[in-house]
């Protein structure tokens, strides 16, 4: 087993942990223009994998760091007069997803 994706037990065991704190902003402009979306926590790491998910849509991030995965935030889908939310979640080990509360 490792906690640091570098030391292994004899059994050769990884186990990833990680932790989502929040995500920033938790809404944008339509034309998909206004930057990232910034997931924040814990032990993120790009070999994993991570991935978004906004209305449906997966994408991979734009940034990884090992306190934060930088979403895409690209146009509404249903275009650019589209006012509400959509789902948003995040898989910071490629396969188990966390979705926000409200969407993005």
């Amino acid at each position: 087993m490792t906690f640091n994706g570098k030391d292994y037990d004899k059994n050769g065991f990884m186990l990833v942990l990680y932790k989502i704190d929040k995500a920033f902003p938790r809404s944008g402009p339509s034309d998909g223009l206004g930057g990232d979306i910034v997931v924040y926590g814990q032990g993120f790491r790009p070999e994993v994998n991570p991935l978004c998910r906004l209305n449906g849509t997966t994408y991979e991030p734009v940034g990884i760091k090992w306190n934060e995965i930088r979403c895409p935030m690209p146009a509404a889908q249903q275009g650019l007069e589209f006012f509400g939310n959509v789902e948003f979640a995040v898989a910071a080990n490629g396969v188990d997803w966390k979705y926000f509360d409200g969407g993005f």
